[in-house]
């Protein structure tokens, strides 16, 4: 009987011990990112009070992902959603999903008009607040000082959803603003050299509005304005973009390294330019990081440009 009475007891304490596993495994606050680049930055402002998982696989297009039963269960049950917003996520059904949510959109200042990429907003913001509720470009994140200015939004979700940690959230968001920062003046040294005569981008899809406008170039065309699989060049825009190529003499062309480059390598065979088809956009992919990605990007666009690159 004594025997009998020691097994259950250590049966119990293992049964025990187990349930305190899966809490830790848990890592308490469970959080839901949209993106790849979502992920990292909410990590970077989580540290090591919450558990983050990524949602949308990178390689996969966010404009056509589709949630599964199993994707909507965890959605359920996450603490909070992090998501892009302004229709980057047209898959997931953000508004008909309960709990706490936050986008990086909606706390970034005003959007520039979506297939307007070139567009300058006034001192006052005056042009992308008119259109602002009309829809606006999602790629945000292409601006690091917009990115930044949504980190206070998302420490106070975070500290919404675990209140015992939000300190750790609003330091980290915040060291994180000041690299986000000193990351915008480092892009800006690097793109500097790019001569005035080459200050023009064509690219496959209109996704580097924001990098534009916060560095002085100007997307001048796109064989695909609209983004994911839906998107099909027409002759009529074919043309559109060569004619842009071949009056503004623009000495590249470029292509994202999830997009098929076989449109702008025909654009290029009749036009002479050179394509550089491996952007980052959509995930940091072998970059490593947000950051990497970016640094990544300036040095691919200020070298096919004629900038001298390597920061400034």
């Amino acid at each position: 009987m004594r025997a009998l009475t020691a097994i259950l007891f250590a049966a119990l304490a293992l049964a025990v011990a187990a349930c305190g596993s899966d809490d830790e495994r848990d890592g308490g606050t469970h959080v839901t990112a949209t993106t790849g680049i979502l992920a990292e930055i909410t990590e970077r402002v989580a540290g090591e009070d919450a558990e983050v998982e990524q949602l949308i696989p990178d390689g996969s297009s966010p404009h056509d992902f589709q949630l599964s039963a199993k994707d909507r269960a965890g959605l359920e049950d996450s603490a909070l959603l992090v998501h892009n917003g302004a229709g980057l996520e047209a898959g997931v059904p953000v508004d008909d999903l309960d709990g706490p949510k936050v986008a990086l959109t909606e706390n970034v200042g005003p959007l520039l008009p979506a297939g307007d990429a070139g567009a300058h907003e006034d001192e006052h913001g005056a042009e992308e607040e008119e259109r602002a509720d009309e829809g606006g470009d999602p790629h945000v994140w292409m601006d690091p000082t917009r990115t930044a200015r949504a980190l206070p939004a998302l420490a106070d979700a975070l500290a919404a959803a675990d209140p015992d940690h939000a300190d750790g959230y609003r330091a980290r968001a915040e060291e994180y603003a000041d690299e986000l920062r000193a990351l915008d003046a480092d892009l800006a040294g690097r793109l500097a050299t790019i001569p005035p005569a080459n200050r023009e981008l064509v690219t496959s899809h209109d996704a580097l509005g924001y990098f534009a406008d916060r560095y002085a170039l100007e997307v001048i065309a796109t064989p695909f304005p609209a983004s994911g699989a839906e998107a099909e060049a027409s002759a009529a825009q074919l043309r559109e973009v060569e004619e842009a190529i071949s009056d503004a003499r623009v000495p590249a062309v470029f292509a994202e390294a999830e997009d098929d480059p076989e449109v702008l390598e025909l654009i290029a065979e009749d036009t002479g330019v050179e394509v550089v088809d491996d952007l980052l956009v959509e995930s940091p992919g072998d970059a490593g990081s947000y950051v990497e990605m970016l640094r990544r990007d300036a040095d691919l666009i200020g070298g096919a440009l004629g900038g001298s690159g390597g920061g400034g």
